[in-house]
């Protein structure tokens, strides 16, 4: 960001009413639309002021054994021998990127081509448009693009074990393991203004609402809690313990939130819960989609609800479900060779799966 625009920036956050802390992030928002330049097509733009502007939902792939918590670290194959990042991930049909951690090792690939391959890394995620990679190295917090040039460096105090991208990319949130606690810690997209939310967490990753000005996550005992970012507020979400994961939807407010024997759905003022083990969760093509073992040994079965908590289906998968996205879902299959065991099965308009091989 110029020096200019930070100055204007800054002038749009003065101006931003102080008795509400809420009314001053909706002005924010407000002010970064309003930067915008006059030509060309208004409608899906955002902040074109902040290099981790988002106009689609972020599509991250973490290849292996998902934890149904939504861990980002995943692994390929059997584990007889040390495994690396594949050295092709086949970007599917309207994704802006893709990124795996393999081994603690990183691999992306973009729309024009441009990847990182094989750097070390604790955790990963990508911006909404994948214009840059926030990954936790060492002890920092860095954001690079993705040809590996370096935006900025943030000492994060110990090891980064979960990142989540605000979709607006105006915030990032992360956790980091410091001693014997996990502490959740929101910065800007430009690695200034680090703020810590919450000093005794899960090593869960957070999830945060559409609307960016909220942030959820799994807090000390297994609670889950919603952060506000602009009132500076907390909000337990009232499930029982232990929360395993969480994931707002795509659009609006609702809010999955998953436990060892089923999956909450809250929506408005309703609550849905869809019983069985969860394997891997998410949300798919704008609804849910809740992994759970199926009858038969290496098959899965995922069943699809509405965001308002109505049942769409199920579908019976071979192999076993290791990740859910916005647009895929991984399965890990037995009885192939490492590199090429994984599969991807992406959703249609029409909720139809259909295999798409990673090579």
């Amino acid at each position: 960001m110029s020096s200019e625009l930070e100055r204007r920036l800054e002038g749009l956050f003065a101006e931003a009413p102080e008795p509400d802390p809420g009314a001053g992030e909706k002005a924010l928002h407000k002010a970064l639309r309003e930067l915008q330049p006059a030509a060309g097509p208004r409608r899906g733009l955002r902040a074109a002021v902040l290099a981790f502007a988002a106009a689609v939902v972020l599509l991250v792939i973490a290849a292996g054994s998902l934890a149904a918590a939504g861990a980002l670290h995943v692994s390929l194959g059997t584990n007889t021998k040390p495994l690396h990042a594949p050295t092709r991930l086949v970007l599917p049909k309207g994704a802006n990127g893709m990124l795996a951690v393999v081994d603690g090792k990183l691999s992306v690939v973009t729309k024009s081509g441009l990847g990182l391959h094989g750097r070390p890394v604790s955790a990963a995620a990508l911006s909404p448009r994948a214009l840059y990679v926030a990954a936790g190295t060492a002890d920092s917090l860095i954001a690079m693009a993705p040809d590996g040039r370096r935006a900025w460096t943030h000492p994060a105090g110990g090891k980064v074990v979960a990142i989540a991208w605000a979709p607006d990319g105006f915030r990032i949130a992360y956790v980091v393991r410091a001693g014997h606690h996990f502490v959740l810690h929101v910065i800007y997209g430009n690695g200034i203004h680090d703020t810590t939310v919450d000093r005794s967490v899960r090593a869960v990753k957070p999830s945060w609402r559409a609307d960016s000005l909220a942030v959820a996550y799994v807090g000390a005992g297994g609670k889950a809690v919603i952060y506000d970012v602009g009132h500076e507020s907390r909000m337990l979400i009232p499930v029982r313990v232990p929360v395993t994961g969480l994931a707002f939807a795509p659009t609006g407010d609702s809010i999955a939130v998953a436990q060892p024997t089923g999956v909450w759905v809250l929506h408005q003022s309703a609550a849905r819960n869809i019983r069985g083990t969860v394997k891997s969760f998410g949300w798919l093509g704008g609804r849910l989609a809740v992994a759970s073992p199926g009858l038969r040994r290496d098959s899965a079965v995922v069943r699809l609800v509405d965001p308002d908590g109505a049942s769409r289906g199920s579908y019976l998968v071979r192999g076993t479900v290791v990740a859910v996205t916005p647009k895929l879902v991984v399965v890990r299959r037995s009885g192939k060779l490492v590199g090429g065991n994984t599969t991807l099965l992406s959703v249609s308009p029409g909720a139809t799966l259909r295999d798409l091989e990673i090579g």
